[in-house]
């Protein structure tokens, strides 16, 4: 049987992880593991998943506490490392999954050899008011209307995603927009060249993207259309700790300076015109930003 790692990486998340793992045990799978990767947090965390842990009748979580602090992308390649599964998914501290998440991933995945990836939909919990006052209405009702025409064309199309489809959506935002979403929703192959590589380290906010677009610059990907898990939205998530607009724009440039090389193949000159225009944008705006918060 097909054994899935759920990899969670975690990092002062004693609030919020208890229920996370309780989510993973419930997976419908014969063959899970989960292994914790506690990047040095002082707030109990690592003892917290220890006691879920040992109250595990079938010994599925293994808990490794690090003495180092590597920061997000560091922890994430050190909590993939670990994975002894075929399939693997980086499961945030804070997000929830549901009892189908495997079968409706790995099936696909399973079906075809040659697809490296497979996602799912998710819905959106905010935490708070706080919170909600932080981030507007943006998860609750601006991204999914973005997304509306792309979920719209991948239903069309199947549970198979070639890659010059997912090409023609990105390139809508000009690849500033992830368009599958965070790593709690995605199941990917353990031995692809993507994953064996590991996550850039150089980044903070688009580390997820980056990486996806590797898997379907390699060939196409997997998608259900059905919602798998829930995205936990709030003031300590990494999606609000990281919302610094010179480093979104430092990073979306260094992506912008990938995708010419690697859709070389599927890219249109027009299209080329069109990243290399957002491309001078983006680095006068990474600036202009910059200059302002080293001013506040």
């Amino acid at each position: 049987m097909t054994r899935i790692t759920f990899c969670v990486p975690t990092w002062n998340g004693a609030p919020f992880l208890e229920r996370t793992l309780a989510s993973l045990l419930a997976v419908r799978w014969p063959a899970v593991e989960i292994v914790v990767a506690d990047d040095a947090s002082d707030d109990g965390t690592p003892e917290l998943a220890r006691r879920v842990a040992a109250a595990d009748p079938r010994g599925r979580i293994a808990v490794h506490s690090f003495g180092e602090r590597l920061g997000l992308a560091g922890n994430w390649n050190r909590a993939l490392r670990l994975a002894r599964g075929e399939l693997v998914c980086l499961f945030g501290q804070d997000d929830f999954c549901r009892p189908e998440f495997a079968e409706r991933l790995a099936a696909r995945l399973l079906r075809h050899d040659g697809v490296g990836l497979a996602f799912g939909r998710r819905d959106f919990h905010v935490a708070d008011e706080p919170t909600r006052a932080a981030i507007g209405e943006f998860f609750e009702t601006g991204y999914p209307a973005m997304m509306r025409p792309f979920e719209t064309r991948a239903r069309d199309l199947g549970e198979l995603l070639p890659p010059r489809v997912m090409v023609d959506e990105a390139m809508r935002f000009a690849f500033e927009i992830n368009l599958v979403g965070e790593p709690s929703f995605a199941l990917f192959r353990r031995d692809h060249p993507a994953a064996r590589a590991g996550f850039d380290e150089s980044l903070r906010q688009l580390i997820d993207w980056e990486f996806w677009t590797r898997f379907f610059a390699a060939g196409p990907i997997a998608r259900c259309h059905d919602v798998i898990g829930t995205y936990h939205v709030h003031q300590r998530g990494s999606s609000l700790a990281n919302r610094h607009l010179s480093r979104h724009y430092r990073e979306y440039g260094h992506l912008l300076d990938l995708v010419p090389q690697r859709f070389a193949a599927l890219l249109t000159a027009t299209d080329r015109a069109t990243l290399e225009a957002r491309r001078l944008e983006v680095a006068r705006l990474a600036e202009e930003h910059a200059a302002r918060e080293a001013g506040r």
